[in-house]
């Protein structure tokens, strides 16, 4: 049996190999704590086989199956890790930097012999990239089967260990095989519609990128996935109309990124919360019945989306809760002359980004706090460009919902001062103003969580901040508004 301070050299050398830096460091400070630091004990003859699987799970699949050669104890021990993660250089033993398309066949062969030795231990998790192409399509539907078997109730998979497009389709009824899954990413193939297909009640989100989605496809997935509650899509190709329709759809959040080719986008969905588009033009959006609806995101990189959002979204979506919108080229000026008191009548959350916005004057902003009467967080994110045209001071319309005052790319401009002074002098419930240097930019969803980052700007001079400091200390009429100023990254301090 080897002894503890061999075993954790072992680990160390393979972790070196296999593992990042930062998985490494956390990896080998759980090991110390478990193992001890002395020279001559043999602890891991004491641990059990749980703990020891529980250890294994934190390692790369390629190194944790090399413990089987530690000793007889160890032989079967990486078969009951549930998470497994393989790619064409850990399964053929290639090195990283080897991109070149791969032999299907072979690699085939090799997922076929991992799984065999695995028995029917169950897996949790399962992670795939290889490279995969049309040669292999029977044999590979038929190791997605064999997958039910050990309940797997997680499978990413992407058909190409490069970022080229694989010619292997991936058929729609194979959800059908797998009572238990519950989350399916699929990456760098096409994927086929199937008539007949069985109901998948477990399935409850899906993620696709870079995939080419045949026509039907979607509308199999919807009808075929009756517990579907997430769709994400990323730069996956289509026809020219997508629809996501049914009276009995449980998707409550859609997710639409970099996808070309879409014109029109039809949704009939009565429990759908949250919808993300981004693309290069607007698709005509058509909320046929989305009751229920709350959240909206969209960015749109080559128009102009203000003119929509303020006319036809305002009368499509009337419940809407949470809007955030990124402008390329709107300067607000014509668009006040749309707005109207009360467009959004229960708005309650308001992000717009305006980095890309040569001209802005904010001081034109002051008129969506009347479009949304019961808004209660504004956050903005600007850039001082240079000014444009020359905008009449505003006067003060009294805002008794606003909580929550958020500017980022503040540069200290006299109209951005402005329009601070504004906020300060008409939220007579503010309770937080936030004024910071850097961007606070929405990243949107791929395949995990959203997110939000903070991009890198100039800090303020000691002048600037001095100077935004003494304008607006002081100026707010409510009585529990604070006032923060972050001049600098958070990464700086």
């Amino acid at each position: 049996m080897l002894q503890s301070a061999e075993l954790r050299i072992l680990y160390s050398d393979q972790i070196k190999f296999s593992t990042p830096v930062s998985s490494n460091s956390l990896l080998m400070s759980a090991l110390t704590d478990v193992l001890g630091t002395g020279k001559n004990e043999d602890l891991i003859s004491e641990l059990s086989d749980d703990i020891l699987v529980s250890i294994l799970s934190l390692l790369p699949t390629k190194v944790a199956t090399r413990t089987s050669l530690l000793s007889r104890r160890w032989r079967n021990l990486y078969k009951f890790i549930s998470k497994i993660e393989l790619s064409c250089h850990c399964l053929l033993g290639l090195s990283s930097a080897d991109l070149n398309p791969h032999n299907s066949e072979t690699i085939m062969n090799a997922l076929d012999n991992f799984f065999r030795l695995r028995s029917t231990s169950k897996i949790r998790s399962f992670r795939l990239s290889c490279c995969l192409y049309e040669s292999v399509t029977d044999r590979f539907e038929q190791f997605i089967s064999s997958l039910e078997l050990l309940g797997v109730e997680k499978i990413r998979i992407k058909c190409c260990c490069s970022q080229s497009i694989s010619d292997l389709s991936f058929s729609c009824h194979l959800f059908s095989k797998m009572s238990s899954l519950k989350k399916f990413g699929l990456r760098n193939c096409s994927l086929q519609p199937s008539l007949g297909s069985h109901c998948n009640k477990s399935l409850r989100s899906i993620a696709l990128m870079h995939v080419t989605v045949s026509d039907g496809a979607v509308e199999c997935i919807l009808s075929n996935c009756s517990s579907l509650q997430s769709l994400t899509m990323t730069r996956c190709h289509f026809s020219s109309k997508l629809s996501f329709c049914g009276p009995h759809l449980e998707l409550n959040s859609l997710y639409i990124r970099e996808c070309g080719g879409i014109e029109e986008i039809e949704i009939y969905a009565s429990n759908l919360v949250v919808f993300e588009f981004w693309n290069l033009k607007l698709a005509d959006l058509k909320f046929d019945h989305v009751p229920r609806l709350q959240s909206i995101f969209l960015y749109i990189f080559s128009e102009n989306i203000v003119p929509f959002i303020f006319g036809r979204l305002a009368v499509d979506v009337p419940c809407l809760k949470s809007l955030n919108f990124v402008t390329m080229y709107d300067h607000f000026q014509e668009s006040n002359k749309r707005m109207r008191t009360n467009m959004f009548n229960n708005l309650r959350r308001l992000d717009i980004d305006m980095r890309f916005v040569p001209e802005s004057d904010l001081r034109l902003l002051t008129s969506i706090l009347q479009s949304c009467p019961l808004l209660r967080e504004f956050h903005l994110s600007a850039t001082y460009w240079r000014e444009g045209p020359p905008v009449e001071k505003q006067a003060i319309v009294f805002h008794s919902e606003l909580r929550k005052m958020e500017i980022s790319g503040f540069r200290g401009a006299e109209y951005e001062i402005e329009f601070a002074l504004y906020i300060l002098k008409s939220a007579i419930n503010l309770e937080k103003m936030q004024i910071s240097a850097c961007f606070k930019v929405y990243w949107g969803v791929y395949e995990g969580p959203s997110s939000w980052f903070e991009m890198y700007a100039e800090p303020w001079t000691e002048k600037v901040r001095t100077k935004i400091r003494g304008k607006l200390q002081g100026q707010a009429v409510s009585k529990t508004a604070q006032l923060s100023l972050q001049h600098k990254p958070h990464s700086d301090d």
